[in-house]
C-alpha cells in the first residue's frame, strides 16, 4: 500500500529546488491530458453513433419495400 506521507515528502524533496515546480505541478494532472481532453469534446458522440447505427439497421431491415422516388 502507498503512505501518503512518503508520497508528500517525496514532492517537497524534489520541489525544493525549483520555487514553480508546485504551481506548475497541475500541468501534469491527468485531467489535462490530450486524452483526456478529447474525450471530453464530444460527450455523446459514442452513444449517438451507436443509436445511429440502430436505427439504420432497423430502416433497412423493417422498413418500406417501395422504392419509388
Amino acid at each position: 500500500m502507498v503512505d501518503p506521507i512518503k508520497i508528500i515528502e517525496r514532492a517537497r524533496l524534489s520541489t525544493a529546488k525549483d520555487p514553480w515546480a508546485q504551481r506548475e505541478a497541475w500541468r501534469n494532472h491527468p485531467s489535462f491530458s490530450k486524452m483526456s481532453q478529447l474525450r471530453g469534446m464530444f460527450p455523446g458522440f459514442g452513444i449517438a453513433t451507436g443509436l445511429f447505427a440502430i436505427y439504420l439497421a432497423y430502416d433497412h431491415f423493417a422498413g418500406a419495400k417501395d422504392n419509388k422516388h
